[in-house]
């Protein structure tokens, strides 16, 4: 058992290292084009913001178990436990909400001149920033009652009194008894994200068989850094909701066949993780502005 609280500690160290080392590196590219080149694109202000989210769940969610591993003890005590938990829950609820709002804005932004949807391009930019900062007060408001059903774990068995187990701390209320307020936010944002990513290969199918109905293997500049940008974003929600569904299925799981059996947690844990850990290296690999960025500084 030593060897295995080892092993689960240097692999979310591992984890959390490389993810907070590439939210970082995108940060730093972002600062440094914004000062070079004072421009910054419609999307920038959500990709920064979901980057800052990357590294709150990161630490919230990520370092709890390493240290529980290594330390082999309960060691946030009661306030601590609701103070971490809250703050993972409001990151968990905005990294749905920045990504929802990602893959949103960029379906308006491609969308046909002649689609109800194009009205809206113009005023696309005015409506960014206001919109993060309602994300965030939206769930932080929502997730205010979460720190009352949090307690330090003590050896609490989460088999009895219908709670679960999260192995430094304990909710004192199971999944099947959270509030329809938060089933239906993330049902109505990630059902969101399927339909714009939906809409948007749609969109990218339309523009291919437009391209190849004229013969031209040139894009204009304008066309091919929107094609680019869209296929990045289908390819970062696509990673988000393959990630939230398998998590999500291992938390039910949990509820519902094996409430106290710790691997579920580490493993529910490992691939929650997995986005905020990829998604930076992803957008630096695919945009070739924050690479640009990354080789001059």
């Amino acid at each position: 058992m030593y060897l295995y609280n080892i092993v689960v500690g240097i692999i979310f160290s591992s984890q959390i290292g490389v993810g907070v080392f590439g939210n970082s590196c995108f940060l730093c590219c972002f600062s440094f084009t914004l000062f070079s080149s004072h421009r910054s694109r419609p999307m920038e202000p959500i990709l920064v913001q979901l980057m800052l989210t990357n590294i709150i769940v990161l630490f919230v969610q990520g370092c709890p178990l390493v240290l529980f591993h290594l330390q082999k003890g309960y060691f946030l005590g009661n306030a601590g436990c609701k103070m971490v938990f809250y703050l993972y829950r409001v990151g968990r609820g905005h990294s749905i909400c920045t990504t929802c709002l990602l893959s949103a804005f960029q379906a308006i932004t491609i969308s046909p001149s002649h689609s109800s949807l194009a009205k809206f391009k113009v005023r696309l930019r005015k409506f960014i920033r206001p919109s993060c900062l309602l994300c965030w007060i939206f769930n932080m408001i929502i997730e205010v009652s979460v720190p009352i059903y949090i307690t330090e774990t003590n050896g609490i068995n989460s088999s009895h009194g219908g709670g679960m187990d999260l192995l430094y701390c304990h909710n004192e209320r199971a999944l099947k008894e959270l509030t329809i307020l938060h089933s239906l936010r993330d049902i109505l944002l990630v059902g969101c994200m399927v339909f714009t990513s939906g809409y948007m290969v749609f969109s990218l199918y339309r523009h291919h068989q437009r391209v190849q109905h004229i013969h031209s293997t040139c894009l204009t500049p304008r066309t091919f850094p929107e094609v680019k940008a869209t296929q990045t974003i289908l390819q970062l929600v696509s990673i988000f909701v393959i990630a939230y569904c398998i998590s999500c299925g291992f938390t039910l799981y949990k509820v519902y066949v094996i409430p106290s059996g710790a691997w579920i947690v580490v493993v529910s844990t490992f691939i929650s993780l997995c986005f905020p850990t990829i998604s930076p290296f992803l957008l630096i690999h695919r945009d070739p502005k924050p690479s640009r960025s990354c080789c001059a500084c």
